[in-house]
């Protein structure tokens, strides 16, 4: 998913972001461990760049990618992986930014807009791939009773095939999604949240559901537990459980309420 800068929680627009993720398949007994490491920066006077590069190992459970998903081979690929059913390597990079804007009628929105590089690992697909995906994402953050915040988005996936043989153009289908999440507020850095997403790409579905809880572990810091869990099938899943242990680091100089120049408002900024 797009990582949204959230203001709510007084989150930094410069941080850096470590995550632990762990994803299972009871259906085939796939499964794969991922490093995500993300960087934000800021974009002009409320927008957030990012940038994302994971490292992936994989265990296709003896299930060869043909086995499982037939359609995505490309013609005259072989089946199997390379030599074992274990693989290690560096995923897909992905740029994107973030930012807030208005609409007429609408009001306030974020918008998101990611980028994946063609220089991932066809090898652990569906986890990383050299395609290039382009998401445009669209948020409506909604104000509930103080500490809670309802958030209504959407989105839209453009995907180009790898270029190469080992995969065929099914691999990549374009899609939209549609999801909700809702956060509970209760300090800063702190929140309790759920959430729901629906992919369609191209007739292949997807239904999560998503808990989780983010503890601040310093003034410029957090600790998060996150479960989503696939509901659709076991067809086009990936997984069925998806684990994440993450770890965030703000500025506090580009945190929501602390960027003013000393000079423009002196005693206002942050030491």
């Amino acid at each position: 998913p797009i990582p949204w800068h959230t203001p709510a929680d007084s989150t930094s627009r410069l941080a850096m972001v470590a995550q632990v993720q762990r994803f299972t398949d009871s259906h085939t007994g796939w499964n794969a461990n991922r490093f995500l490491l993300t960087a934000l920066l800021p974009a002009g006077d409320r927008g957030t760049f990012f940038l994302r590069i994971p490292h992936v190992t994989f265990d296709s459970g003896d299930i060869s990618l043909k086995a499982r998903w037939p359609w995505v081979i490309g013609e005259g690929a072989e089946d199997g992986w390379p030599g074992e059913s274990r693989t290690s390597s560096f995923g897909q990079m992905e740029l994107g930014v973030t930012g807030p804007f208005r609409l007429p009628g609408l009001g306030g929105l974020d918008y998101g807009l990611g980028l994946g590089l063609p220089m991932g690992n066809d090898r652990i697909y569906p986890f990383s791939s050299t395609g290039i995906p382009l998401h445009l994402a669209l948020r409506k953050p909604v104000a509930w009773g103080g500490r809670r915040r309802l958030n209504l988005k959407g989105g839209y996936l453009a995907h180009s095939g790898s270029g190469k043989d080992y995969l065929a153009d099914t691999a990549f289908p374009n899609g939209w999604n549609l999801g909700a999440t809702l956060d509970w507020y209760w300090s800063k850095g702190g929140r309790l949240g759920l959430g729901y997403d629906y992919w369609n790409r191209d007739g292949r579905r997807s239904q999560l559901l998503t808990a989780r809880l983010y503890i601040p572990w310093t003034d410029l810091g957090a600790i998060g537990l996150e479960a989503a869990r696939e509901i659709q099938g076991t067809l086009d899943r990936p997984a069925e459980w998806y684990l994440t242990l993450t770890w965030r680091l703000n500025s506090p100089r580009f945190r929501a309420g602390h960027e003013v120049a000393p000079e423009v408002v002196p005693g206002t900024a942050p030491p």
